[in-house]
């Protein structure tokens, strides 16, 4: 137990638990990055089969799999949420999810109906039987405010998954009674900005002064700006369904909190006390700028590619801010809890200098793709770039669970 930090190791999952949700999505997005290489051209119809399975790689190969991995690990030792046989539970999610991605990318590219009903059956599989473990849960303690914002995130990506789940047995040729559109549109809000968006800031709430040491977000306001998003995005569904043009009026409020958050978050990341100025803390500077970026040109309907890139860097760049800090940590303490007094330091497990490196790679990425939508040649080079960015977190993820076996088999241990 680590006094007044907010958190509570005793019940701390398997290390193995968080670490192969997290090497599944970075090889995801090394797979995305192949995509981005080959078939950017087809980005400029982002409803294109190619763009996509992109699409969908991101967030649910790459997004889906780094922040449920991170749930696994954040709800027992930040909520005291305890997750039976997470081990065993761990691996049916991430294995019938990563068949799920699969099968889904395949059904985009080739349209055969029984991929789509597969991916709809193993998504299905993957995602509600987890989200339905940790509603259950969760709905059963006393929610300090980054609990409260997990719950909620969770609910909406049951919703957004249940509506995906409908447009692809639609896809597939069953003759359901649909609003496809609307439907499409629902989704797509409730996946970026009530799953990830809002799990985002919950997270946030809890690292960002553990971490870095800065001072407390407004208690009242961490505790209903993401019931306040949610309903937005409710309400926002409700007018949607019922062919009301001003349903777009509460999406811009709901992206304008998002936004707003965005902003606060950096204030206090400069406001830190710490002396530190790690990869890190870079990733999630970085996420949040990329994310206020995407609320202001949102607001003027800025092209979907555009957006679509700003918003995967803010997601993509808090997946890499917190795996610099997870994964260290999680070699580290899993060690030291199991007696091995040999155990690497955490950056012996990765390096300051390797992290920084990474982020040089994502932000040049970021910067050259952004550019690329005028000069199209530019999309070879911002998606190698992003290649490499992901080759180097997937060894990074790689060599830290080596380094925590290898410690495991050769260490010492103090005797107790």
């Amino acid at each position: 137990m680590f006094n007044n930090s907010g958190l509570s190791l005793d019940q701390a999952p398997p290390i193995e638990v968080v670490l192969r949700f997290f090497l599944v999505g970075s090889i995801f997005g090394v797979v995305a990055s192949f995509m981005l290489f080959f078939w950017h051209n087809d980005l400029n119809n982002i409803y294109a089969s190619t763009t996509l399975a992109l699409i969908h790689t991101l967030t649910l190969g790459v997004m889906a799999s780094f922040m449920l991995g991170a749930l696994f690990q954040m709800m027992p030792v930040l909520c005291g949420v305890h997750i039976k046989a997470p081990v065993d539970f761990s691996i049916r999610v991430t294995y019938t999810l990563l068949v799920g991605v699969i099968f889904l990318i395949t059904a985009f590219i080739n349209g055969n109906s029984a991929l789509y009903i597969f991916a709809a059956i193993f998504l299905a599989i993957a995602i509600l039987s987890s989200a339905f473990v940790m509603i259950r849960r969760l709905s059963k303690i006393n929610h300090s405010n980054s609990s409260r914002g997990m719950l909620i995130a969770i609910i909406s990506f049951v919703i957004a998954v249940v509506l995906g789940i409908f447009m692809l047995t639609a896809r597939a040729g069953f003759n359901i009674d649909i609003k496809y559109i609307e439907f499409r549109n629902i989704h797509f809000h409730f996946a970026l900005f009530g799953w990830i968006a809002i799990l985002i800031i919950a997270v946030a709430f809890q690292v960002i002064e553990m971490f870095y040491v800065t001072p407390k977000y407004n208690q009242k306001y961490a505790k209903y700006i993401t019931i306040l998003i949610f309903l937005l995005l409710l309400i926002y569904a409700i007018l949607e369904l019922l062919g009301f043009k001003i349903s777009t009026l509460f999406s811009f409020f709901a992206v304008a909190l998002i936004s707003f958050n965005a902003v606060v978050t950096i204030i206090k990341i400069k406001q830190k006390k710490r002396p530190v100025n790690d990869a890190s803390i870079w990733f999630w500077v970085n996420g949040m700028a990329s994310l206020a970026l995407f609320a202001l040109f949102y607001f003027f309907n800025f092209s979907a590619l555009f957006l679509a890139i700003l918003f995967s860097s803010f997601a993509l760049s808090i997946i890499f801010a917190m795996s610099y800090k997870i994964i260290p940590f999680l070699v580290w303490f899993h060690l030291n809890a199991k007696g091995y007094f040999d155990a690497p330091m955490m950056h012996e497990v990765v390096s300051a200098k390797y992290a920084k490196v990474n982020f040089w790679f994502f932000l040049s990425a970021e910067v050259i793709l952004l550019t690329a939508l005028k000069f199209k040649i530019l999309f070879y080079f911002g998606s190698f770039l992003l290649l490499i960015a992901f080759c180097m977190l997937s060894l990074a993820i790689y060599r830290a669970w080596e380094k925590y076996n290898f410690t495991i088999k050769y260490g010492k241990k103090f005797n107790f």
